[in-house]
């Protein structure tokens, strides 16, 4: 008995040696393995969720920036094109969809065509869309351009007039006139009256904002 108890003391004392030898590198293992732990349940997925985000925004600035490329590259394509065209068809489509058109102008023009038909133009109303937020007709007419692409640059000018002396003749000759002149209109409403010779008109037109 003695003897098992000498050989357990004995054993006992080997164990504590070794350890006491050994106690730096089961401290190094330890720190070891709670900064793995650390790294891989804390660290590398916030890492990975930053690394995830840095991605995405640099890809998306990667898409911001083709698509500015492109842009640029379709403006100078299409500076390029216009520095081709004539003036002269230039002047004609500004004629088409003019800036700001004076009414003064339109209402000299539309009495001059009214004219050369042999008609006679007994009153002439011109009324910008939008001018009178009140009037719902003329809403109306501007809701009407709304469908157009770029429209919120398109203005309306709507002009009703009435005419005397007016025959079916001249005024089927008058209709094409209208529709045929350079600036483009619109006619909207006719109401012809054979039996008192009397017409009424109502046509749009066009401008950029």
């Amino acid at each position: 008995m003695p003897q098992l108890m000498t050989k357990k003391n004995n054993n006992l004392s080997g164990v504590n040696i070794f350890l006491n030898a050994n106690f730096n590198i089961f401290i190094v293992l330890m720190v070891i393995i709670f900064l793995a732990a650390a790294y891989y349940l804390f660290i590398k997925p916030k890492f990975d969720v930053t690394l995830m985000a840095v991605r995405d925004s640099i890809a998306q600035q990667e898409t911001f920036y083709q698509s500015q490329r492109q842009k640029l590259a379709d403006l100078q394509a299409a500076a390029a094109l216009y520095r081709t065209i004539d003036k002269t068809d230039v002047e004609k489509v500004k004629a088409i969809l003019p800036d700001e058109y004076a009414k003064e102008k339109l209402f000299g023009e539309l009495e001059d065509i009214v004219m050369q038909r042999g008609l006679t133009l007994s009153s002439l109303s011109l009324s910008k869309a939008g001018e009178n937020d009140t009037d719902e007709p003329m809403a109306a007419k501007e809701n009407r351009v709304v469908g157009l692409p770029g429209s919120e640059h398109i203005g309306v000018i709507s002009a009703e007039m009435s005419l005397a002396s007016a025959d079916y003749a001249a005024l089927k000759n008058l209709l094409p006139l209208l529709e045929e002149h350079l600036q483009l209109m619109d006619i909207k409403v006719v109401n012809f009256n054979p039996a008192d010779k009397t017409a009424d008109l109502t046509i749009d037109t066009y401008y950029f904002k």
